[in-house]
C-alpha cells in the first residue's frame, strides 16, 4: 500500500478527441469479444531475458514459474542451446568478459561456464545474504550482500568460491559502485535521521558527498574514471527526478539530462557497457522514451522512438547488438528485437519461444491511450483510458480503477482488468491522481493531507466528469473498483457519491485510512528501505502525531457511515493481510448486512495483502464480470470451474450484492 520510491493540459470540450475518432476508424470493424479469464491471465513463457556483453548471446529461462530451463540463444546463427534443465526461479547475471553466467537462485549463487555449459555452486547464501550483481571490474566475480542482526557486509565471491569482504559495518548500504581499481568507492546510507548519504571514499576514509532527503531519488548509478565525479539520479530542484553530476572535490552539481517534456522522473539511466558510463536517459511516462547522452546514442534512441512510437522500449546495450524488451497495453508477454546501432537494423528473436506462452494476439487487445485533464482546481493531471473495440464511446459504460499506494501509479502497458473490462464493452478509465508517483515531488506531494472524501478523491470525480465531457461513457453506467488505496477510494465514492455508481468492487480497502496512518505509531513497521512509517507519512505530508490532520480523513471514513452505502459492493480481503487488517473489512461488511445493503464478502483465507495464487485472482474476475452483468448489462458471465466454483462456496462469507436492483 505504501509503494514508493506531461502532455500538454487538454480543456473540457463538448465534441470527442482527435485520438478517439482516430481509434474508431482503426477499430470499428472489430467489436469486441469477451477474452476468457484464464487466457487473460496467462503467464510469459519468456523470463530473465540478458544480453551478453558483448552481444553475442542471449541468456533466458524458458518455462513456467516452478520450473524453467537455462538456454542460450546465438544471435549471428539463431541456434539454441541448453545449459541448465531445470534453473528454477533463478536472476541471471553476464560475468563483464561475456564468459560465465551467474545465477541466483534464492539459496546460493552458481556459475556456468557458456562455453563449456558446466555449472558450479560458488555461495550457500545464509540468512539476510544475495547476490547482488555481477562484478563489473573484475570479470570471474559476483558482489554478494549480507544484512542480518544490525550488520551489513559486501563481498566478492569468485568463481573459485573464494570471497573477500569488500564492506563490514553497522549500517545497511543501498548502493554501490565499485571503482577502476576494483575497490569500493562510493556507498549510499541512512543517517539516524533517515536521510540518505552519498559517501565516497577518499585517501582510505568515507567522506560525505551528497546528503538527501528520507526516501527522495539520491541513487549513484556511475562514478568518473578519475574517480571524481559521481553520476546520479537526484532531484536538485525538489520535484522530478535528474540525472545530475557530482564533483566530489567542490561539491558542485550539474544537471546532465532532464525531461525534455517536463512531464516526468527521470526511470533509469542506461550505461555503457565498456565504458559503465551513462548512455542513455529514460522516461516512463506517459510512455517510455529515451535520449541518447552521446551523438550516436542519441541516433540510436530516435532510430528505436521512430521504430516503436506507441510502445515501452527497454534498452540494454552492448558493444555489439543491443537488446530490445517491448512491452505496452496490447501486449500480453514482451517481444524482443535486437538493434544493431551500426547497421540501424531491427530483427526480432526469440518469437517462437514467446510463442509457446501463447499470449493473446494484439488484434484481440485494446489500446491504452494517455490523457492529460485539469481539476477542478486547475491543477493538470494525467491517466490512461482505453475504449472497448468496435463501440462507440458515448455508449459505453465507464469503469474507474483506481491505483494502490496512494504512492503509487498507472503506466502504459499491459493491464488484465483494464482488457477484460474492454472486451466486455466497457470503456476504462485509470487515473494519476495528485499523490501518484513519476510525475516529480511536487505532483506527488500535491495531494497534502486531503485522503478523505477531498482533494484526492475530487481528482477521480473530475478525470469522470472530464471523460463524459469528451463524449466517453454513459453518465448512468458507471462504476468504480480498486485495490488497496484504489479499494479505499471505492467505498469512499460508494460512500458520499453513491448516486453516481451502479456499483462499486473493493479489494483489501481500509475502511477508515488513519487506521492504516496509525501502522506508523508501531516502530517496528517500516516502509521504503527501512524508514519507520512515521517517517514515511511526514515525508509524504501527514503527521500522524497531529490529531488536526487526522480529523478530517477520520470524519470521512466508509467505517462511520454505512448508512450512506446504497449501491451493490463486493467486498475481498485476504485472511492473512498484515496492512488492512481482517477484523474491520468484516467488521464493515456486517454493518451493511445489518442495515440491508447490498454487500458481497469474499475472504481468502490463505492470502495477504497482495493476492498471489491464481484462484483467488480468477474468483475476482469472475465477481466482476457477475457486476457488469447484472448492473452495466454486460454479457453473460461464463459458468464458474469446478475448482473455482468449490473456491467460492467455500469463501464467499456474504451474498447479497447480485441480488438488489
Amino acid at each position: 500500500m505504501y509503494s514508493h520510491p506531461r502532455l500538454r493540459a487538454a480543456r473540457p470540450c463538448t465534441r470527442p478527441l482527435l485520438w478517439i475518432a482516430t481509434l474508431f476508424m482503426c477499430h470499428c470493424a472489430a467489436t469486441a469479444q469477451p477474452l476468457a479469464a484464464d487466457a487473460l491471465l496467462r503467464q510469459p513463457h519468456l523470463r530473465a531475458v540478458e544480453l551478453a556483453p558483448d552481444g553475442s548471446s542471449v541468456a533466458y529461462l524458458a518455462g513456467d514459474e516452478r520450473t524453467a530451463s537455462l538456454r542460450l540463444f546465438d544471435t549471428r546463427t539463431g541456434a539454441t542451446r541448453q545449459l541448465l534443465a531445470d534453473a528454477g526461479k533463478a536472476r541471471l547475471a553476464w560475468s563483464a568478459d561475456g564468459t560465465t553466467l551467474f545465477l541466483d537462485d534464492g539459496k546460493g549463487a552458481s556459475a556456468i561456464d557458456v562455453g563449456t555449459g558446466q555449472a558450479a555452486r560458488i555461495a550457500v547464501f545464509a540468512k539476510g545474504e544475495r547476490m547482488l550483481r555481477a562484478d563489473g571490474v573484475s570479470p570471474h566475480h559476483v558482489l554478494v550482500e549480507r544484512w542480518d542482526a544490525g550488520r551489513y557486509r559486501l563481498s566478492r565471491v569468485g568463481t573459485d568460491g573464494s570471497a573477500e569482504t569488500l564492506y563490514d559495518g553497522p549500517r545497511r548500504v543501498y548502493d554501490v559502485l565499485l571503482g577502476a581499481d576494483g575497490k569500493l568507492a562510493v556507498i549510499r546510507t541512512l543517517a539516524d535521521d533517515y536521510s540518505q548519504l552519498i559517501s565516497h571514499r577518499r585517501g582510505g576514509q568515507w567522506t560525505e558527498a551528497m546528503r538527501c532527503r528520507p526516501l527522495r531519488a539520491c541513487q549513484p548509478v556511475a562514478i568518473s574514471p578519475d574517480g571524481r565525479t559521481i553520476t546520479l539520479l537526484a532531484a536538485p530542484d525538489g520535484d522530478r527526478r535528474s540525472l545530475v553530476a557530482l564533483d566530489t572535490v567542490t561539491g558542485k552539481q550539474r544537471v546532465l539530462h532532464s525531461d525534455p517534456a517536463r512531464v516526468a522522473d527521470l526511470g533509469k539511466a542506461v550505461l555503457a557497457p565498456a565504458t559503465r558510463q551513462p548512455l542513455l536517459a529514460t522516461y516512463d511516462l506517459p510512455r517510455r522514451r529515451s535520449h541518447g547522452l552521446t551523438p550516436a546514442a542519441a541516433k540510436a534512441a530516435a532510430d528505436i522512438g521512430r521504430r516503436f512510437p506507441d510502445t515501452d522500449i527497454a534498452i540494454a546495450p552492448s558493444t555489439g547488438n543491443w537488446l530490445l524488451t517491448e512491452t505496452g497495453s496490447r501486449l500480453q508477454h514482451p517481444r524482443y528485437w535486437l538493434y544493431q546501432p551500426a547497421r540501424r537494423t531491427f530483427r526480432e528473436v526469440l518469437a517462437d519461444e514467446r510463442a509457446r506462452g501463447e499470449p493473446l494476439p494484439e488484434r484481440q487487445l485494446a489500446a491504452k491511450q494517455p490523457v492529460t485533464y485539469r481539476a477542478s482546481d486547475g491543477m493538470p493531471l494525467h491517466g490512461y483510458v482505453t475504449l472497448p473495440p468496435g463501440r462507440a464511446a458515448a455508449t459505453a459504460p465507464l469503469v474507474t480503477l483506481v491505483h494502490g499506494g496512494p504512492w503509487s501509479r498507472y503506466d502504459n502497458g499491459y493491464t488484465v482488468l483494464a482488457q477484460f473490462l474492454a472486451s466486455r464493452g466497457v470503456a476504462v478509465f485509470q487515473p494519476n491522481f495528485r499523490a501518484s508517483t513519476g510525475y516529480g515531488d511536487r505532483y506527488m506531494l500535491a495531494a497534502g493531507t486531503s485522503f478523505g472524501n477531498g482533494r484526492v478523491q475530487q481528482d477521480i470525480l473530475d478525470g469522470i466528469g472530464w471523460l463524459l465531457a469528451q463524449g466517453i461513457g454513459r453518465r448512468d453506467r458507471l462504476a468504480i473498483a480498486g485495490d488497496s488505496f484504489g479499494g479505499y477510494t471505492t467505498l469512499l465514492a460508494l460512500t458520499h457519491t453513491p448516486a453516481m455508481f451502479r456499483f462499486g468492487l473493493a479489494a483489501a480497502p481500509p475502511t477508515d485510512f488513519t487506521r492504516v496512518l496509525h501502522l506508523a505509531d508501531d516502530a517496528s513497521r517500516t516502509g521504503s528501505e527501512d524508514v519507520p512509517l512515521a517517517v514515511v507519512f511526514r515525508e509524504m505530508g501527514i503527521d500522524t502525531a497531529s490529531e488536526a490532520a487526522l480529523l478530517p480523513i477520520a470524519a470521512d471514513a466508509p467505517a462511520r457511515h454505512p448508512e450512506r452505502v446504497t449501491q451493490p459492493l463486493v467486498l475481498m480481503a485476504g485472511a492473512l493481510d498484515e496492512t488492512v487488517a481482517l477484523a474491520g473489512v468484516v467488521d464493515y461488511a456486517a454493518q451493511l448486512e445489518g442495515l440491508g445493503k447490498p454487500v458481497t464478502l469474499l475472504v481468502a483465507p490463505d492470502e495477504g495483502h497482495n493476492p498471489r495464487q491464481p484462484v483467488t485472482r480468477a474468483a475476482y474476475l469472475h465477481l466482476l464480470e457477475r457486476l457488469l452483468h447484472r448492473y452495466l448489462d454486460g454479457p453473460v458471465p461464463a459458468p464458474a470451474a469446478p475448482q473455482l466454483q468449490r473456491y467460492l462456496d467455500r469463501n464467499v462469507k456474504l451474498d447479497r450484492a447480485f441480488g438488489a436492483g
